[in-house]
């Protein structure tokens, strides 16, 4: 079987017509649609069904497409290995990093990386997690750095960073901060700037206000992404919101709010995610020590083994 094949067959089903994935691959029609049935002659099976709407995989077709998409991985992965041996730790690191993250925290390891390493190269990706994960599982990113899911995910090998926990952050003068130990009943009256619904930060919100008794958190602002210039907009408002420790030393004017014990528990655990069994390159490597070597130095550092 000819792994040009394979690549053809993917563009298929990624694109969903023979015309789009022909003109994304750069080939005539006719020799992907001769490509496609070659493969089906040797599997023995029809891969996709030909419809008005384009190409759509066959039950065998999908089954097939999935570990094609394996096959694929572990090529690049054999290609990039070699690539490595070939020119020694010389080449590139693709890191991806979620907003929510202390940018402090990755880009001073990438800093050290590039002081170690003058011939590296680093492709940086700022993302929400669900996408770098993605973007991880596709074999486009080769260290993905951001909470860990709250499933286990047997895809993934994650070398644990640190722990952190969120706290509710508002103005300095907001006037909840006269107050003390504080009840999610305090803040039901309170506008909200908090993610989107398809975070998972965003469900643990919900949920917890749900718990007891009272009617989600009143949005004031939404958005699709976190990072600390957000918090700017805490500023002189009374908006509420949630982050970490290292977003008040980063944004000035702004503390947490003194919440009682077991109101609203937001722990989180950040760590460094690659594909389980995977290639790791040198430099990725390299880059996991620099962020382990990182997180010890965190004052609240919490490095789990």
């Amino acid at each position: 079987m000819d792994t040009r094949d394979l690549e053809y067959l993917l563009a298929v089903e990624r694109h969903g017509s023979i015309g789009k994935a022909a003109d994304a691959l750069g080939l005539s029609q006719p020799a992907l649609t001769k490509a496609v049935q070659r493969l089906e002659a040797q599997v023995g099976v029809t891969l996709f069904e030909r419809t008005a709407n384009g190409m759509t995989p066959t039950p065998a077709g999908a089954r097939f497409v999935a570990r094609a998409q394996r096959i694929a991985l572990e090529f690049d992965d054999a290609m990039q290995e070699m690539r490595a041996i070939r020119g020694g730790e010389q080449g590139v690191v693709r890191v991806g990093y979620s907003p929510t993250v202390p940018n402090a925290f990755v880009l001073g390891a990438c800093r050290q990386l590039i002081r170690e390493r003058p011939a590296a190269r680093l492709r940086l990706r700022c993302r929400l997690a669900r996408e770098l994960l993605d973007l991880l599982a596709a074999g486009e990113l080769d260290l993905v750095v951001a909470p860990e899911p709250q499933q286990p995910d047997p895809t993934l090998d994650t070398i644990v960073l640190f722990d952190d926990r969120l706290t509710v952050l508002a103005d300095a003068d907001h006037p909840l901060q006269r107050k003390r130990a504080l009840t999610l009943a305090d803040l039901a009256d309170q506008e909200w700037l908090l993610p989107e619904t398809t975070i998972p930060v965003r469900h643990r919100i919900d949920d917890a206000f749900r718990a007891r008794g009272l009617p989600a958190p009143r949005l004031r602002v939404e958005t699709d992404f976190g990072n600390t210039s957000l918090l700017q907009l805490l500023r002189g408002t009374s908006l509420l919101c949630v982050g970490g420790a290292d977003a008040l030393g980063q944004v000035t004017g702004l503390r947490a709010l003194d919440l009682r014990a077991g109101e609203l528990e937001l722990d989180r655990r950040i760590g460094a995610m690659h594909r389980a069994g995977a290639y790791v390159p040198p430099l990725a490597q390299r880059m996991i020590a620099l962020l382990r070597e990182s997180a010890a130095s965190r004052p609240d550092h919490h490095l789990r083994e």
